[in-house]
């Protein structure tokens, strides 16, 4: 296994898929004039990649760029313009609507031939579980295989003659569905000798000519702009390309920072806190393991998806992982030093009261400790907000979940499911984390194997067990642990102040029986003076204490999370219960199984985006 140093760049990757009418549909004196206008764009887009590697060379992977095209390979158009885009080198990608074998009889003994012939030269193969029973069944299966296009592409080429659909699951609804998704449409017209155009809604955008193909190539493999932007909470300047750039550039950590606020955590939580280890695992280490146990090798999966798995998800979400713990680490322990450190610094600041009249120490040793402690707070809070440990946190779990469930997507064939940061607040900066998941989705290409009904079981039953049952248990554990901290932190701070008040009653006790009979006066007298010391030291102390635990909980936002982990468990649940129904099922359908991976993966990555906005607004400060 080759060690990375730092987080892996993408490939510079671009993908185009076709959707066209059949054969019979296509006039016979037209397929010359539109094989060469699919060769026209092919050759246009393959240029605009290479003009926009040339600009993004930085940013993007050393590797040759990849080309995929996607075709769900139906007579027609569709194998027409596949032939063409494996000559000219591009990497084929086939989701066939129907078992290739039941595929195969669409076919002519001649044209046969040829499908094979693609097949053999495809990258990635995907047999959807499509019906042939009715007229209705196939239409759903050919849906099917369009959406699957659309997902699989960034660019799609319509060959439509420009009338309405005659069915479902035609080359016109695909085409609107790749225009409702926001992805460009180059419309080769099959009907007249017309020149390609782009297509925007229901008019014409303005034709394919060099420069709108390459606008459009740009336009999905751009990196994030660099402009600078005011981060919403931090008042500092920032820009995404250079949180990428500083990404990438990042290399592994070995010792846990993080070692300081899990003590205190455990022992607040009620838990043994001296288990806590100093060192943690590299990407190196995390991909090694990772790679022994997939949801690849447990679904016996292809070796094309073991390639994919081991090579490009687990080390990106290894990597996103490994430095997401790390920030969060130091974030976390930061603000947990500078709070209780703070009362700490009160407390050293009022012991001479104490240890002067016991001789123990000087003054000048307490109020030098006391200065210490203040340069170290102020220190920690600087490297945090030059370290941008909170904005690292925050954006590398978020690249982390996303890559995390790409997993699931991944081998169902689903629409990725990334979100929009850069339309949150405080978000702008962060979509990097967005274009390096959608460069990420692009370079894996599409799964590769046959979505037969035991297939679909299976995978419903891996999901199940290997992810959705798994989460459960985490986010039930995870609200019980931190409801026990909001709750002991809480009691602590009351314990603090309530303390506070006791000593004060106990003071202005002493000073009430001071001036009452002479032997209880006497006592009360000498109390008093004796007790000063420690009365101003205890309040002094207590109160800061108790607003030290206050800001912890604050910070920590232990109770609002553990009420989200709550809130996840049970979404879960009822979601495993649909994955047992689907897995149990006698005839498993792969668009219910898509559904169910998709609202699995939503629900978790809602978790994140809501822990995302609560956290977001809580950089690191000095303590108040």
């Amino acid at each position: 296994m080759t060690i990375a140093l730092s987080p892996p760049k993408p490939v510079m990757t671009l993908r185009v898929g076709v959707t066209g009418h059949r054969q019979a549909r296509l006039p016979a004196d037209q397929f010359d004039r539109i094989s060469d206008q699919i060769q026209m764009i092919l050759d246009l887009a393959a240029k605009g990649l290479a003009t926009a590697y040339a600009q993004y060379t930085d940013d993007y992977a050393d590797d040759a760029r990849q080309l995929f095209f996607v075709s769900a390979l139906a007579d027609g158009a569709d194998t027409l313009a596949a032939k063409r885009a494996i000559d000219a080198g591009w990497r084929l990608l086939a989701p066939l609507p129907f078992s290739r074998a039941s595929y195969a009889r669409d076919f002519s003994t001649e044209d046969r031939e040829q499908f094979e012939a693609l097949l053999n030269e495809a990258d990635a193969v995907a047999e959807l579980d499509g019906l042939r029973m009715t007229p209705a069944d196939e239409e759903r299966a050919y849906l099917q295989a369009g959406l699957v296009t659309v997902d699989q592409s960034d660019i799609v080429i319509a060959v439509w003659d420009g009338k309405g659909a005659r069915g479902v699951g035609g080359t016109a609804m695909i085409k609107d569905e790749a225009l409702s998704l926001g992805k460009p449409v180059i419309w080769v017209n099959a009907a007249a000798d017309k020149p390609p155009v782009f297509l925007a809604a229901e008019k014409i955008e303005g034709p394919a000519s060099p420069e709108a193909v390459h606008a459009a190539i740009e336009a999905v493999v751009a990196p994030p702009p660099s402009s600078e932007i005011e981060h919403a909470f931090s008042g500092e300047k920032t820009h995404a390309l250079a949180a990428y750039r500083t990404f990438a550039s990042e290399t592994a950590h070995r010792f846990n920072y993080g070692s300081f606020f899990q003590f205190w955590e455990k022992l607040f939580a009620g838990k043994w806190p001296f288990s806590v280890r100093l060192t943690c695992p590299t990407p190196t280490e995390e991909i090694f393991d990772a790679s022994q146990s997939t949801l690849a090798q447990k679904l016996q999966s292809s070796n094309h998806d073991q390639h994919i798995f081991n090579k490009l998800i687990i080390p990106r979400f290894a990597w996103a992982d490994h430095l997401a713990v790390h920030y969060g680490n130091l974030y976390r322990s930061s603000y947990f030093f500078n709070y209780l450190f703070a009362a700490v610094a009160v407390f050293l600041a009022l012991f001479d009261l104490v240890a002067g009249g016991l001789g123990f120490g000087s003054k000048t040793l307490w109020i030098g400790s006391e200065v210490a402690i203040i340069v170290m707070i102020l220190i920690v809070t600087t490297a945090g907000k030059r370290g941008r440990w909170h904005e690292k946190w925050i954006d590398y779990r978020q690249l982390a979940e996303e890559l995390r469930q790409y997993r699931l997507y991944y081998l169902t064939l689903g629409r990725d499911a990334g979100s929009d940061l850069s339309k949150g607040e405080g978000g702008e900066a962060a979509s990097w984390v967005d274009w390096y998941f959608a460069a990420t989705c692009r370079e894996a290409g599409m799964t590769s194997g046959v979505f037969d009904a035991a297939s679909i079981r299976r995978t419903a039953d891996t999901v199940l067990k290997e992810e959705i049952t798994p989460q459960i248990a985490y986010h039930e554990k995870k609200a019980g642990t931190l409801h026990i901290l909001e709750h002991r932190l809480h009691h602590l701070g009351e314990y603090a102040f309530g303390a506070t008040l006791l000593v004060c009653l106990f003071y202005l006790g002493l000073v009430v029986l001071a001036g009452k009979e002479p032997g209880l006066a006497t006592w009360a007298y000498e109390t008093k003076n004796g007790a000063k010391g420690v009365v101003t030291m205890m309040t002094g102390f207590l109160p800061a204490l108790g607003a030290a635990f206050f800001g912890v909980r604050v910070q920590g936002e232990f109770g609002s999370t553990a009420e989200r982990s709550h809130a996840t468990a049970a979404q879960l649940k009822t979601l495993a219960e649909k994955f047992e129904a689907l897995s149990a099922a006698q005839t498993p359908r792969l668009e219910v199984l898509r559904l169910r991976v998709e609202e699995t993966a939503r629900a978790m990555l809602m978790e994140n985006m809501d822990w995302r906005m609560l956290y977001i607004s809580k950089p690191l400060n000095l303590p108040g």
